[in-house]
Order: C-alpha cells, then structure tokens, then sequence
C-alpha cells in the first residue's frame, strides 16, 4: 500500500521525535551542563501540552473548551492515568541520565509486555501464539543490550546502569496500566455525556488533572529551588527541546493512527532504534558486538511482529481497538 503526503509525514516526524528525544534527553545531563529539576521539566511539558491542545479546541469552537473543561469534575476516572504518567514522565528523566540512549528507548518497549497483561487482566484480550513468542524475544532482545551495557560500564556506573533500567521497567508498568485504564474508560458510553471528544479535548482534560500531580513533584523535589525564585534554574535550550519533544510526542502518535496504523508506527520507533544504536556507538557510549547487535534486531522484530498479529478478541468479551486517539504515551 502506498503511503500518501500526510502519512510519510507523520511517520518521519515520529521518526525524528522518538530519536531527538532519547538523544536530547541524555545530552540534558552532559558533563559541564548545569543541573536541572527533572518535575520542573515535567510540568512545563503539561502546560506546553495544555496550551496546545486549547488552542486547537479553540480554532475549533470557543465553546468546546468550556464544555471540556466544565466535564473535568464527571471525569474522576481519568485522575488515575493523569498521576500514572507523570509518574512515568518523572521516572524517565532518572532513568535516561543514567542509560545510554538506544539503552534507554530499547528498554522503553517493555510497555508492550506491560500494556498485554494489563488488557488481559482488565478486558480478558487473548493473544495469538505468535505474539507470546514475540514478547519472549522482546524479553530476550532487552536482556542482551542492557547486559551489554552492564559489561561495558565500570563497577560503580553498572550500579547507575541497573537503577535506570528498573526505572525504565517501573515506567513501563505506569503506561501498561494508565494507557489500558484510559481505554476502559473511553468505551464506556457514559463518559463523554453526549459530547463528542477528539484528541483535543481529551489531552486537554488530562493535562489539567495531571498539573497538579506535576506540582507536586516540583514540591517533592525542587521546593527550595522554586521558593529561591530559581525554577528555571540549569534550563537551557537542550532542556527546551526536550519539553518541547515531550509535549508534541503524544499529538504526532495521535496523527501517526490518523493517516497510518498501528504497526507503522511501531515500524518507525524501530527506525528510531536503530538511529540510537548509531549515534550510541558514535558516542562510544557502547561498544559494537554481536550481543548488542542482536538484541537490537530482536527487540525490533519483536515490535513489528507483535504488532502484525491481532490480538484475539473471546466471544464474551468487548471487542479492542487501538488505544482511543493515542493521547498519551
């Protein structure tokens, strides 16, 4: 099937999304640059995201952002993702200063075993022989780059090294169960309470939940920081761009299911994958070697190859599609 103008579009703005952001997100905590509150980062990410998503309600209809804001108090459901992700968003700025980028976004694919037994657990979703077998070699795909990378540090950066990817896999678990939680909510007919919503409007409400919870974190961690009247402090335009990443990532993967699918999109994280693993060997932040190289091949098969199969969907259950307009990721 050929692409068209809007697809080839989206897909290499996720492209060099994915890969910016692993490598900026890094290049946050090089040597020399002064330190950053990673909660401040996130809650500049949420207003950015805000902002952007009232201004689309806006061109829209003035009145579709109150009618979205006013449904905020029938949405208590949607408090629990809110917190889930900027859990998640806390955990990956730990755990990208202390792994290597193709490290870092290899790990991340964990949410596809975490989001599997979530909608297991909450929709009874069966999945094909095939796709069990591809998660095992996802499983294995990210054991042998993240021992890789284990070998390639030294005794007390591997302790850093281990602490990132545990970080990684709690992350995982946040967005399994915040993403299948919001698809769960999203097909009760009830929510929307005959108001249609969109991309939007949805990314509106959840960023307005989720300041808070953001706030919360900049008083966890930065307080002081804030109160000095230095909130800004060691922000410079890496640190910029990464917001800015940050903020666009989930509207692109929402236009990406728009003009494509599901598994082009997982084909262009996998290109993003590989250009981690160059410029990781460029970096010389790992060493080229058949265990690295494998895992990297595995982890992308077993992405791509997970995403072919459909899940199987039990008679007596409700039948998935693809998490509702990918607000979040």
């Amino acid at each position: 099937m050929l692409l068209g103008k809007d697809s080839i579009i989206a897909l290499v703005s996720l492209t060099i999304q994915n890969t910016a952001l692993a490598i900026l997100l890094k290049f946050t905590f090089r040597d020399g640059a002064k330190c950053y509150a990673s909660s401040t980062a996130v809650l500049c990410t949420e207003l950015l995201k805000l902002c952007l998503c009232l201004l689309a309600v806006t061109q829209k209809s003035a009145s579709h952002v109150t009618i979205t804001i006013s449904q905020i108090g029938e949405q208590k459901a949607l408090f629990l993702p809110a917190l889930l992700y900027v859990m998640q968003s806390n955990l990956l700025f730990f755990a990208s200063k202390r792994l290597p980028s193709v490290v870092y976004i290899v790990c991340t694919q964990t949410k596809i075993i975490t989001s599997a037994g979530f909608s297991r657990m909450f929709f009874g979703t069966n999945l094909k022989g095939s796709q069990y077998v591809s998660l095992l070699h996802l499983i294995l795909g990210i054991v042998l780059v993240q021992a890789q990378d284990i070998d390639f540090r030294a005794n007390n950066e591997a302790g850093d090294s281990v602490a990132g990817f545990l970080a990684v896999m709690l992350a995982s678990l946040t967005s399994g169960l915040a993403g299948v939680v919001l698809e769960k909510l999203y097909k009760d007919p009830g929510v929307s309470s005959g108001f249609e919503h969109t991309v939007w409007t949805r990314n509106v409400q959840l960023s307005l939940i989720s300041i808070p919870f953001a706030l919360s974190g900049v008083y966890m961690q930065a307080r002081e920081q804030v109160i000095a009247g230095n909130f800004f402090d060691g922000y410079d335009h890496m640190v910029w761009s990464v917001i800015i990443l940050q903020a666009t990532g989930g509207i692109i993967i929402a236009f990406v299911l728009k003009f494509t699918s599901a598994i082009m999109k997982c084909i262009a994280i996998s290109v993003s994958i590989c250009c981690c693993a160059i410029y990781s060997v460029w970096t010389k932040d790992l060493l080229v070697t058949v265990r690295l190289v494998s895992g990297i091949l595995l982890v992308n098969a077993s992405v791509v190859a997970f995403s072919l199969a459909e899940a199987k969907i039990p008679a007596s259950g409700k039948v998935l599609s693809r998490r509702p307009n990918a607000m979040k990721v």
